[in-house]
């Protein structure tokens, strides 16, 4: 299978603008943006964004919404989850010009208390709702599954499985896994369920790597810098699920995401410099890749 293009997340450049991130992945060789909704204007005019994108020679891979799940997360956004949904249908339309691969989704967290069956109700007719929207553009919704101890409060899924038992539930084929490498790597049986379900998985999945001792949230390292068996997480992806795109995804705290402020932050680093690791880092571990047993 043809190795995956290389993409840039633009939280990977937290502090860049817009302008600045298409100028900088550009020059570096990269062939593709994940845009975050942030990044894009106030206003909601996207024309000129639109055009600059074109221009690049840029491909929108993974965008991220500014609400993106049925119930709320830790980010800004109302908490009833029908404004939520009517939010996230109106991003998706928002989305649809920019013809992107992907828009990625989250259940969330239902609120403390909550019916677990109401909630379960509530979030599948939200995604149906949801998945509608993005198939009236031919997009493909990409639910992603979230690393239980850092992220347990974002979501209810965390495995593979759980992801395609709620897909499922969800009844529409736009619906996807969306494969997060930092999510999924300590998983039970991931290498078994990558392969089982490969054609379940997005054509654009997240890459970053695993700091041995991780000292918040917010602290991830570039491919090949930490302890994930990126050969052969890469290697079960490839011989099944065939991603189209590899979407470097990075969060380093400089103190923007909690009182800790690393001297090493990535987001403190030259673009040029983060971005030429990483595209290395990415290409000795695809080129390490082992064949699933």
């Amino acid at each position: 299978m043809a190795k995956p293009r290389f993409s840039v997340s633009q939280i990977t450049t937290f502090h860049q603008t817009f302008d600045e991130d298409l100028a900088s992945y550009a020059a570096a060789g990269v062939e593709g943006v994940g845009i975050w909704q942030f990044k894009l204007p106030e206003d909601g005019n996207d024309r000129e964004a639109l055009a600059k994108l074109k221009d690049s020679g840029l491909k929108a891979t993974t965008m991220i919404p500014g609400t993106l799940s049925i119930h709320p997360v830790p980010f800004p956004g109302p908490d009833d989850p029908a404004e939520r949904t009517e939010e996230l249908c109106a991003t998706i339309r928002r989305f649809a010009p920019f013809e992107p691969e992907v828009v990625l989704v989250l259940p969330g967290a239902p609120a403390a208390g909550s019916d677990p069956d109401e909630a379960r109700r509530v979030t599948v007719e939200g995604f149906r709702k949801a998945a509608k929207v993005a198939a009236e553009y031919g997009l493909t919704l990409g639910m992603e599954p979230l690393h239980r101890e850092i992220y347990g409060t974002w979501t209810t899924v965390y495995t593979i499985p759980q992801t395609i038992d709620l897909i499922d539930e969800i009844g529409e084929p736009n619906v996807q896994v969306l494969y997060d490498v930092y999510h999924l790597h300590d998983t039970d049986n991931v290498l078994e369920d990558t392969v089982k379900y490969g054609s379940r998985i997005s054509p654009s999945i997240h890459i970053c790597d695993w700091r041995e001792v991780t000292r918040n949230d917010f602290d991830r390292v570039l491919p090949g810098d930490g302890i994930i068996d990126l050969e052969g997480i890469f290697g079960a992806l490839d011989a099944a699920a065939h991603p189209r795109w590899v979407d470097l995804e990075i969060f380093s705290d400089d103190g923007s995401f909690s009182e800790m402020d690393f001297e090493d932050s990535l987001w403190k680093q030259p673009a040029a410099d983060v971005l030429a690791r990483a595209k290395a880092g990415f290409d000795k571990a695809w080129a390490a890749r082992r064949p699933p047993a």
